[in-house]
């Protein structure tokens, strides 16, 4: 704690002289009058630093006790300690903005009176740009009705109607963020996923009243909106039941706020950076996309309702085409005194020819090679004396 202290000559301010280094020139030395205020206790702190600016001591707050070079803190630890952690997350929020916001004046500022008392929310942010003023909480612990009610009047009172209120959560704290899936969206035509959350009374209380609520992780921002699962009501011609029944289920989304009643809320991620791009702390391409969303939520309604009014006409189309053919009209009185005509015999009908299936027209042989020529042998005159045995002929 002897790094921590609360201004009470500028408002109220919390200075940690481990993220100013110029305090040693800057703030006077010693008592002032009572300046410095114990952000744990109340009591207050004597400021000592260096003699001059190369001599190494390091600068630090200490209790005005009897003892010097003595720090006797009259609260508890575990409340030292809480204090600590609240102070340092809230100042590492304002590292970030200060990079994000080139320009703006941002400190952490408290009610001097509040110094020593046990604090239900940290200090708050307040950023300063032109005319412009944003408030920024970021609790640690779980959020009562009394506590949120007692900040936002304070903030009203202080800062006016014109002031724009921020609460930051973690995304990581299980207290402020309750996961609740995903939901999957096309703006612009493009799929995406979208987290979703429900959120606590507290939150739903703050944006109720037109505060601000995002959550954070590392340096990028989830902004919110508000998700209103129900079924389309059934309009005239239309037919919702059968494989169209699943369509009718559908959500709507409200924003830029989340509305009341909302189930869950869906989160649109954003760089930190995003924040000190438009004027008023406004996340501009979230609502951007907000209103993408809306729009393709009207497309998917007006498709899903011609669906149901296709499914209202096939069912009579199909009655229509089952129709069976009309029956013969009954006999007159005259036709059925008639005697019935004698029956005659009908020849037996001729078995019925079947068609002759063409013939093949089979492509022409390949020629086939010439035979080799085979030299002629002279032929011999005939001779009896060649019939008679060789014997005979001598």
């Amino acid at each position: 704690m002897s790094e921590l202290a609360i201004d009470t000559g500028d408002g109220g301010r919390v200075i940690d002289l481990r993220r100013e280094p110029d305090a040693a020139g800057r703030l006077p030395r010693g008592k002032a009058a009572g300046r410095y205020c114990c952000c744990a206790c109340g009591a207050q702190l004597i400021f000592t630093g260096p003699a001059t600016e190369h001599s190494g001591f390091t600068p630090r707050f200490r209790h005005d006790t009897s003892t010097p070079g003595t720090d006797r803190c009259s609260a508890p630890a575990p409340r030292q300690a809480d204090v600590q952690a609240d102070l340092t997350v809230i100042l590492d929020l304002r590292d970030q903005l200060v990079r994000a916001l080139p320009g703006a004046t941002i400190c952490l500022q408290i009610d001097p009176h509040l110094a020593g008392q046990r604090w239900d929310l940290p200090p708050a942010l307040v950023v300063r740009r032109g005319d412009d003023v944003v408030v920024i909480d970021r609790p640690r612990r779980l959020l009562t009705q009394p506590a949120v009610d007692a900040r936002l009047q304070a903030v009203r009172t202080q800062y006016g109607q014109k002031a724009i209120h921020w609460w930051f959560f973690d995304r990581t704290d299980s207290l402020h963020y309750e996961a609740a899936g995903t939901v999957n969206v096309r703006p612009h035509g493009k799929p995406d996923t979208h987290h979703k959350v429900r959120p606590t009374p507290a939150q739903r209380q703050i944006i109720k009243v037109g505060s601000a609520v995002c959550w954070i992780t590392q340096d990028t921002v989830l902004i919110p909106y508000g998700g209103h699962p129900g079924t389309y009501p059934v309009l005239e011609g239309e037919d919702w039941s059968g494989e169209v029944a699943s369509w009718a289920r559908d959500w709507k989304i409200s924003h830029p706020y989340p509305g009341d009643g909302a189930a869950w809320w869906g989160l649109i991620p954003v760089p930190l950076l995003v924040l000190g791009q438009h004027t008023g702390f406004r996340p501009a391409p979230a609502f951007h996309l907000m209103a993408a969303l809306e729009s393709a939520q009207h497309g998917r309604e007006a498709h899903r309702r011609r669906l149901a009014l296709d499914n209202a006409q096939r069912p009579a189309a199909e009655a229509h085409s089952a129709v069976p053919d009309p029956l013969p009209l009954d006999a007159s009185a005259d036709q059925a005194a008639r005697p019935p005509a004698p029956s005659v015999p009908l020849a037996p009908a001729a078995a019925p020819t079947l068609p002759v299936p063409p013939r093949p027209v089979l492509p022409p042989a390949p020629p086939h090679p010439p035979l080799p020529r085979v030299p002629a042998t002279p032929r011999r005159r005939f001779s009896w004396s060649r019939l008679l045995p060789w014997r005979w002929r001598r």
